[in-house]
C-alpha cells in the first residue's frame, strides 16, 4: 500500500487549497472571496458544501451545492462564499 501526504499549494486566512494533481481540492470560510479573476485556462468547478453567490461573466447567481459549473477561457469569474465552502477544481486541458 502506497500512501503520498496531499500537498498544500495555499494557505490564508480564507482557507484552504490542497493539490490534488489537475485537481484542486478547496475548503473556504464563509464570507470569503475565490477567484476574482479570468484566466487563460478553461475549469470545471464542483461545489460539494455549501451556499456561494457565483458571478461567471455579468451574470450572478446564489448556488447551493451540489452543483458544477464551467468558467471558459478569458471569462471573468468570482465566488463569494455565503457558508463555509468545499470544491473542486478540475482545470480542463493541463
Amino acid at each position: 500500500m502506497e500512501l503520498n501526504e496531499i500537498k498544500i499549494t495555499k494557505s490564508d486566512e480564507r482557507g484552504i487549497i490542497y493539490n490534488c494533481g489537475k485537481s484542486s481540492f478547496i475548503s473556504r470560510k464563509k464570507g470569503s472571496v475565490s477567484a476574482n479573476h479570468k484566466h487563460e485556462d478553461p475549469e470545471i468547478i464542483y461545489l460539494v458544501k455549501g451556499e456561494a453567490e457565483l458571478t461567471i461573466g455579468d451574470e450572478t447567481q446564489i448556488v447551493k451545492a451540489p452543483i458544477m459549473f464551467k468558467t471558459d477561457s478569458n471569462i471573468y469569474h468570482k465566488l463569494i462564499a455565503l457558508t463555509d465552502v468545499e470544491l473542486v477544481i478540475d482545470r480542463e486541458g493541463e
